[in-house]
């Protein structure tokens, strides 16, 4: 058996976490990180997170295991066939292993690569995220897969995979690069420094190509009317809620009709459902018309929550602000404003389909990695 303290499992760790710190590429829990040797893969286990990983956040799992999943035949049934894959992934773990391996590791397992990194830049979600991002990438990136919005987990790996054959059968080759649309990149190389040039050159390569960048710069508001924000928030979510206020020029541009503010009405990726929710509640500024505000913002709130099923995580009310229920809500909403902007370049934006929101909303994967990070 493979011992769990190796060299290349250090480097894997210093790999992870070189990532993790660095905003640019990572915010909170997301991104995940492989490392192969001989018959083993170690990847990360979810719930962890690349800036604070050690070596107990990775899973050790038998290579052949992962591959003979290839062989079985699953249920079409959404729920049923994510689950049937999941215990078939726990049961590939080595003996001893207790943590769950994230979902994405039977696609680290079909990259034949020693080191795979998975991140969600923005500036490269700005180009997945685009309306003309796929053909933007055919010319930037011509060695690179591009995979279309399909369904994480089983479905996921197993379209990569046949991806992959088929680019190896016309170019005698494996990509190094695959870009996921409405999700981020794997990178794929033997070492970590080869993962490192490889993601230097992406994120170069996009930097020059993007035709803005947002302007985060603070804008000053009405302090009266941000207190009954704030009071009417309060009111819905209880008085010792985490309420984080964002207004800067990007936003103030955003806020101005529900024209301006399409663009961040919606998901683009997994981890914005996860962090900040499936979509914002939009409330015009007529709010400031009623008898009580405070009551009337309430009221809003708790009308999105009967209608959704669930409370609003953030809240953009016209003209005044973003207010965005925690720290995670806030970071992953503004990540949401700059993909929004480097999507600018690519045709503009592409949210993830009904479909798509409603199967991650459902998936017990997204609902356990939710539950581990909070």
């Amino acid at each position: 058996m493979t011992a769990r303290s190796t060299g290349k499992l250090d480097d894997l760790v210093s790999l992870s976490r070189s990532y993790g710190h660095d905003p640019q590429y990572v915010l909170l829990g997301g991104g995940n990180t492989s490392m192969k040797d001989g018959d083993v893969m170690y990847v990360k286990a979810s719930g962890h997170a690349l800036g604070t990983i050690a070596e107990d956040g990775f899973v050790r799992m038998s290579l052949p295991c992962l591959s003979d999943i290839w062989t079985k035949v699953y249920p079409q049934d959404d729920s049923a066939r994510e689950d049937a894959v999941l215990q078939d992934l726990m049961d590939c773990r080595l003996p001893g292993e207790t943590a769950r391996p994230s979902v994405e590791a039977l696609l680290h397992a079909v990259i034949p690569y020693g080191y795979v990194v998975h991140l969600h830049p923005a500036m490269v979600n700005g180009l997945t995220c685009g309306q003309s991002g796929e053909d933007a990438a055919r010319i930037l990136f011509p060695q690179a897969l591009w995979i279309p919005l399909v369904k994480p987990g089983y479905i996921l790996a197993d379209v990569v995979r046949r991806a992959m054959a088929a680019y190896r059968a016309s170019h005698d080759d494996t990509p190094h690069v695959i870009f996921l649309q409405n999700h981020g990149i794997f990178v794929g190389a033997d070492s970590p420094q080869g993962i490192r040039e490889i993601y230097d050159a992406v994120m170069k390569t996009l930097s020059d190509q993007v035709v803005r960048r947002p302007n985060f710069t603070t804008v000053t508001v009405d302090a009266d009317e941000i207190a009954k924000i704030f009071a009417g928030l309060r009111m819905f979510a209880g008085e010792d809620a985490d309420i984080r206020m964002m207004m800067n020029v990007e936003l103030e541009t955003k806020l101005q009709n529900l024209e301006s503010f399409y663009p961040i009405s919606s998901a683009f990726t997994p981890d914005h459902i996860v962090y900040s929710g499936f979509k914002p509640l939009w409330i015009d500024e007529s709010v400031f018309d009623a008898a009580d505000t405070a009551a009337e913002i309430a009221r809003r709130c708790e009308e999105f929550s009967e209608r959704e099923g669930v409370g609003p995580k953030v809240v953009c009310v016209q003209g005044r602000g973003v207010f965005a229920f925690g720290e995670k809500a806030s970071l992953l909403f503004l990540d949401t404003v700059k993909v929004a902007v480097f999507s600018e370049t690519f045709g503009g934006v592409r949210f993830m389909d009904d479909d798509m929101i409603d199967f991650i909303r459902n998936w017990e994967v997204e609902q356990y990695r939710s539950s581990v990070l909070k």
